[in-house]
């Protein structure tokens, strides 16, 4: 099941194609609850098994994430990946942020 309504986001668009609809929902500094849309995270079935891309390139949400901890400094980042810019980081860290949303577990009760 690809829908995750905590967050907003993964969820089923209603195209024909069966796209994923890349918003999410955050809070604004005045704690209201507004919607995000990440329009340079991409999903297509056909490209590359549906993983989240930036901007339909052959670069994954994932690849950039890795790099992102090989490369610490942005510059050298984006050496090795010039067709990142700023905007795309940013989105795959709050598409990243959104997929391991908070949850509420139960405590084992203890015998």
């Amino acid at each position: 099941m690809l829908s995750r309504p905590s967050s907003g986001i993964l969820e089923r668009d209603s195209t024909s194609r069966g796209e994923l609809s890349n918003t999410r929902w955050r809070r604004s500094r005045e704690g209201e609850k507004q919607m995000e849309k990440l329009d340079r995270i991409t999903t297509d079935p056909a490209r590359l098994n549906g993983e989240p891309c930036i901007r339909n390139l052959r670069l994954t949400v994932r690849r950039v994430l890795e790099a992102l901890a090989i490369y610490p400094d942005r510059a050298e980042l984006k050496r090795e990946y010039p067709e990142l810019e700023d905007e795309d980081i940013r989105q795959a860290l709050a598409f990243a942020a959104a997929l391991v949303d908070d949850k509420v577990l139960p405590i084992p009760h203890a015998r």
